[in-house]
């Protein structure tokens, strides 16, 4: 049986002011204007009249205040944008405000407000007015609009980057890099240099996204020394990759600070050093070494790759041996660290959610708008970042292996003697 629809209401154009000639060649969207307009006029000289507690004309013991004209304003709603006669009051005390009218320029605004939010979901300007134009018309959404409503992005951003870090004390800290095309007018990408940290009581921090024509060591010393400069504490742990620019401004801004190199990265190095046909069998064979059960067992791991591999692929047993003492760093640490601290992940995550956002822009017109826009994306997912679970037992465990590797020299220097018995 056909679904029966409830009888609607007939209504006579006239009963809105409107007439046949005056809309019979108008698209019927028009039409809706029309009588949107009507009927907003209509409900807001009922507001008035109750505002008042007066009719126009009436004459009442009751009523606060009389008419005063009216004025010229623009609404944007579901129809478009309309503009009313929007009426004035005097002698009532206080101003009249049209709570219709008001709740509909709330909904515009909240739509508004979204745009940051939006834009750092990938959403260009394009995407913006092509999406969400319908909903202003005439008024549509410029590309001033959305400049303007992510101005609120590069205002928070200034503010963010400005902020102490005295009260951060920072155990663990990762330091990364990520190539965007921030300029218009060239090819060349330029690094995007990110610190975030891990706080005594397990919290993980943004703290600072910076701009470096590359990852040289001048740019990563700046990063530390704004860093510094702001009241981060000397950390016990850097966590990064191979960059030398990187671990030479580590080095020479915070000498004796132990490094835990990203092993991720180091087994990409090897490997990159092996036909493909036998990368399979070797990335197994690395991590015997990278995800030992112990440190004893990754050092005999890494006698065995050297002993069966130096006269075959030397390129990539020299690679393995170079700064193999920072790659292993993490075993000296309590074992329910070493997942979170022996890559750098995190930041790599976080970056393909950034390249996910960005792709879309293409190249950023100015140095601001990537960086805001960037520090906005980062932001946003470190929300889901995990914490570390640390209590004050596991802090002082920490504390204690960090100590011990400033005392062993071999913990520290290398294990070339390792890789050559």
């Amino acid at each position: 049986m056909p679904k029966r629809y409830p009888k609607q209401p007939s209504v006579a154009i006239e009963d809105f002011g409107l007439s046949l000639d005056m809309v019979w060649d108008d698209p019927l969207e028009d039409l809706a204007r029309y009588g949107a307009r009507v009927v907003l006029m209509s409900m807001l000289e009922a507001e008035v009249t109750d505002f008042l507690g007066a009719s126009p004309y009436e004459r009442s013991l009751e009523r606060s205040g009389s008419r005063n004209g009216r004025r010229p304003r623009k609404v944007s709603c579901g129809v478009g944008a309309l503009e009313l006669d929007y009426p004035k009051v005097r002698g009532a005390g206080q101003p009249f405000r049209s709570r219709i009218i008001d709740a509909w320029q709330r909904k515009s605004q909240t739509l508004l407000s979204t745009l940051p939010s939006l834009y750092t979901e990938g959403l260009s300007t394009r995407d913006f007015d092509r999406a969400l134009s319908p909903l202003w018309k005439e008024t549509s959404l410029s590309r001033s609009t959305v400049s303007r409503a992510n101005s609120e992005i590069r205002e928070a951003f200034q503010k963010w980057r400005k902020q102490s870090l005295a009260d951060e004390d920072i155990i663990f800290l990762f330091l990364d890099g990520h190539y965007e095309g921030v300029r218009f007018g060239t090819k060349e990408k330029e690094a995007i240099l990110v610190a975030h940290g891990v706080t005594r009581k397990g919290q993980r921090k943004l703290l600072g996204v910076y701009l470096g024509s590359r990852e040289s060591t001048e740019s990563w010393k700046m990063v530390i020394h704004d860093l510094n400069d702001r009241g981060l504490h000397r950390p016990l742990l850097v966590i990064s990759d191979g960059n030398p620019g990187l671990i030479r401004a580590v080095k020479e801004v915070w000498p004796g600070v132990p490094r835990q190199r990203c092993v991720v990265h180091r087994i990409r190095n090897i490997l990159g050093r092996i036909p493909k046909k036998e990368q399979s069998r070797i990335r197994r064979e690395l991590n015997l070494i990278f995800y030992a059960p112990s440190l004893e067992d990754a050092q005999k791991a890494a006698r065995q790759f050297s002993a069966k591999w130096q006269n075959i692929y030397p390129n990539a047993v020299e690679t393995l041996g170079r700064d193999l003492a920072d790659c292993l760093t993490f075993f000296r640490l309590p074992q329910r660290y070493w997942k979170r601290i022996r890559t750098s992940n995190s930041l790599e995550r976080t970056f393909r959610e950034v390249r996910r956002r960005t792709r879309v822009i293409g190249r950023f017109p100015t140095e601001m708008s990537a960086l805001s826009l960037i520090w906005a994306v980062m932001e946003q997912n470190s929300r889901q970042w995990r914490g570390f679970v640390i209590n004050d037992g596991h802090l002082s465990m920490i504390e204690t292996a960090i100590e011990s590797l400033a005392e062993d020299p071999i913990a520290i220097q290398g294990f070339e003697e390792i890789l050559a018995a």
